[in-house]
């Protein structure tokens, strides 16, 4: 929203954008041609025209699993994959299929707002840990035990962060994933930025454990 405001600015000073996420903004980024002439040759040909199934087309979803897999211990398989417009509407199905009277959810500070603003909606309490600044933003597990109580439905862990741009280390995902093991709570990863990994450490995805 600020980079949207300084936009309509018009007194010709310089900015200088530092939000990554459009891939518009970037040539590095560009959408391969390879992939802008299959869509063309797709809305071109009227054969796709129609309403796709809720979960997305077969074809695409065997493609991701095995993507996917790559990084894996194990295999994922098509039925595994769920295809949404894009993460916005992702999380929207996730907290509406988690919402339940009473329920609450674990959301990092800082983080991304839209869970917040879904969370609401859902009539879901919203329940902060903390992310530590003196340890590259590794999550506080210490307030996230203290959080969790019976009506506590999921833990949010985004990686690569949003807003920090911290990467958590392969040994922090493990601790993360053993301490949500011990309270008992799904672990939803999201993991958007993943191919926007600037720093040391090498993005290891959540599935790994």
């Amino acid at each position: 929203m600020l980079m949207e405001n300084l936009k309509e600015d018009d007194d010709n000073r310089s900015k200088i954008h530092l939000g990554r996420g459009d891939p518009s903004a970037i040539p590095c980024f560009r959408t391969s041609s390879a992939a802008e002439d299959a869509i063309y040759s797709a809305v071109k040909s009227a054969k796709f025209n129609g309403y796709a199934p809720a979960v997305g087309l077969y074809s695409t979803r065997r493609l991701i699993a095995e993507y996917l897999s790559h990084d894996l211990p194990h295999q994922l398989s098509p039925d595994e994959i769920f295809l949404a417009p894009g993460a916005n509407q992702a999380i929207e199905v996730v907290m509406s299929v988690l919402a339940r009277p009473g329920a609450n959810i674990l959301l990092s500070r800082p983080g991304y707002p839209f869970y917040e603003a879904r969370a609401a909606c859902s009539n879901l309490e919203v329940r902060h840990f903390d992310l530590l600044t003196e340890k590259g933003w590794e999550v506080d597990l210490e307030s996230v035990e203290a959080l969790v109580d019976d009506n506590t439905i999921a833990i949010i862990i985004i990686n690569p962060g949003n807003p920090c741009g911290n990467v958590f280390t392969s040994e922090h995902l493990q601790e993360i994933a053993e301490t949500a093991k011990k309270l008992g709570i799904l672990e939803i990863a999201d993991e958007v930025y993943s191919h926007l990994c600037f720093g040391n450490n090498p993005f290891v995805s959540m599935g790994v454990y």
